[in-house]
């Protein structure tokens, strides 16, 4: 068994000094006041979708539109791409994402006229 001497004087075993300091941080936990729990965090529901989401297009126009606005917003997403690029790439993402837009513009005019894509 080690035994520590303090000044010479008095011995402490390592039982004993794991069982002093055990019963000092039992004597600190039991001696701090219990505070009150925080209230629950207030539950915040998503607002119920504006009814022209949930309503079908019915007319040509409607889907020409729908569809458009579609394009239009993948585009915006493919230039916002473009701009995290190195400055190197960044020209030839955009004019791809411009002849994409293009491209899929075209098809809607045309889909729209005639009721099918252009080849």
């Amino acid at each position: 068994m080690k035994t520590f001497f303090l000044h010479g004087r008095n011995t402490i075993t390592n039982q004993g000094l794991c069982l002093g300091l055990a019963l000092l941080s039992m004597a600190g936990v039991q001696a701090q006041p219990t505070l009150p729990l925080p209230p629950p965090p207030a539950i915040h529901w998503p607002e119920p979708e504006p009814e022209r989401w949930t309503q079908e297009d019915v007319t040509l126009e409607q889907r020409f539109e729908t569809a458009r606005k579609e394009t239009l917003a993948a585009h915006q997403e493919e230039v916002n791409a473009c701009k995290d690029l190195p400055t190197g790439q960044r020209a030839d993402c955009l004019s791809q994402a411009k002849a994409q837009l293009t491209l899929e513009l075209a098809q809607l005019k045309a889909k729209q006229r005639f009721g099918m894509e252009p080849n």
